[in-house]
């Protein structure tokens, strides 16, 4: 009995369905990428064995009532004295796939080589070789000496034309005293009337615009972390996120009568699973909720 039953869970999870474990969790097929094993080498990327906490997969008393063509009682005693046998001090064993421990699912290797049949491969990544950077700096220099000429230019240039300027106007200055001296003794002059200035009339003062209040936009797919009684543990919750990972910018969104914490929202779901699969090492029990 133990025997068809691991064959279930073997076939349910070859498909791609997963499977949800009553009382236990959910186990699925997730593509992981490529990921640094050490300053030079890569690990491919592969599939992996993962595990959930929520309800994602169809469930295996369901899978067996429909193979089986027993009543749901009957599948459910199966399922129990299957889990008697395999569940042993919080480790669950399934034989041909492997060993579940905690939230960490370690796979046997003849199902791992199942489920990559090109297998994984370990990648060297080659560095370039290191070339003279003396052009880029001579260019550096160039252009600091041109920086500073214009910078002293700009702060001293005008004070020293102005200088300039000023003693050429001293120096004529004597001369066109006496030819007016000359001029004063013949000639009176005349007076000038005295034209008043009128005021420019002031242009009309022009309303600042007002920035219409942009509200934040709700997605149909999001990345929850969790979900909280109150909004003080859903914002603790938040405050754990930015310890982690300050560059996620989590939103607490009315869950029933409950609080939810989401880091991520997409109108596409495939958006969603990428975003939880990068931060899943970090935040295991992430999930993707509908709004519908």
């Amino acid at each position: 009995m133990v025997g068809e039953v691991n064959k279930i869970i073997y076939n349910m999870l070859i498909s791609g369905r997963g499977v949800r474990l009553p009382q236990i969790g959910t186990l699925y097929i997730e593509r992981q990428g490529a990921r640094r094993i050490s300053e030079d080498r890569l690990l491919s990327p592969r599939n992996v064995v993962a595990f959930s906490s929520h309800d994602e997969a169809p469930s295996l008393v369901d899978e067996i009532v429909a193979i089986a063509g027993c009543q749901i009682s009957q599948a459910e005693d199966i399922y129990e004295r299957w889990k008697s046998k395999t569940l042993v001090d919080g480790v669950l064993t399934i034989g041909g796939v492997g060993q579940l421990k905690g939230k960490s699912f370690q796979m046997e290797q003849p199902f791992n080589s199942a489920i990559n049949p090109k297998g994984v491969k370990t990648l060297v990544v080659r560095r370039p070789k290191s070339r003279s950077n003396g052009w880029l700096y001579a260019v550096c220099g160039v252009c600091v000496i041109v920086a500073l000429c214009i910078c002293g230019y700009i702060m001293w240039g005008d004070s020293l034309f102005h200088k300039s300027n000023t003693e050429n106007v001293v120096a004529a200055a004597p001369a066109e005293q006496v030819a007016e001296q000359e001029v004063a003794t013949e000639q009176t002059p005349a007076a000038e009337p005295t034209v008043q200035s009128q005021p420019e009339p002031s242009a009309p003062s022009v309303a600042p615009a007002q920035t219409p209040n942009v509200q934040n936009r709700r997605y149909a797919y999001y990345v929850v972390m969790g979900v909280f009684s109150t909004e003080a543990n859903a914002d603790r919750a938040i405050e754990q996120v930015r310890t982690k990972a300050s560059e996620v910018k989590c939103e607490v969104l009315p869950f029933g009568s409950k609080f939810m914490v989401t880091m991520y929202g997409s109108d596409s779901r495939e958006d969603c699973n990428t975003f939880a699969r990068s931060y899943r090492d970090l935040f295991p029990d992430l999930w993707i909720y509908n709004k519908k």
